[in-house]
């Protein structure tokens, strides 16, 4: 187990779980999101719900994504549901499209996201499709991450959980770099 980012986040205050996630995930969500590649940025934001369902439940759960969505995250004030983004991350991170299996079955809607607001004359969606703003989807992950964290609080055992699963997680800032040589190619 390798726990070397424990002492950049532990505080006075404690561990400093908002400032690892933020430095792990969301620097490079806002990195995407601010220089405009809006479909990279959502791609990398399924993975971060990934990764905390995972961190969250581990082998436990049969869909952590899911799981921690409808645990941790309002989608309501998205307008869209735990099960349609799920569909949204098979077909963005499998194909880089937006029509997974069971969109194409009819079983799930199509989703797709816009920026900005919406004049009133743009069409937001039919029977097989409905859009929903990817700032408010941020915004519902952003209080989603709170209430996680205060999990923590509320319940100390799953910080051992957290640990262990959490050293798997690969991310830029806790990756070990090495100086690369300057006579090395590559």
């Amino acid at each position: 187990m390798s726990t070397d980012y424990f002492g950049k986040y532990f505080t006075s205050d404690g561990f400093d779980f908002p400032n690892l996630i933020n430095d792990d995930f969301m620097k490079p969500i806002k990195l995407l999101f601010n220089n405009e590649h809006y479909v990279s940025a959502s791609k990398l934001l399924m993975t971060f719900i990934d990764s905390v369902g995972y961190v969250e439940y581990g082998e436990s759960s049969k869909n952590p994504f899911i799981d921690w969505l409808n645990n941790y995250a309002d989608l309501s004030t998205v307008g869209v549901t735990s099960a349609e983004l799920w569909e949204q991350r098979n077909s963005l991170l499998h194909m880089s499209n937006l029509d997974s299996r069971k969109v194409v079955a009819g079983k799930e809607k199509r989703l797709f996201f816009y920026i900005g607001s919406l004049d009133g004359t743009t069409p937001i969606g039919d029977e097989t499709s409905k859009c929903y703003s990817f700032w408010h989807l941020i915004l519902a992950l952003g209080e989603a991450c709170e209430n996680w964290f205060k999990s923590y609080d509320r319940d100390r055992n799953k910080i051992s959980g957290f640990i262990e699963r959490y050293d798997l997680i690969a991310s830029d800032s806790r990756m070990l770099w090495i100086k690369k040589q300057t006579n090395e190619q590559g």
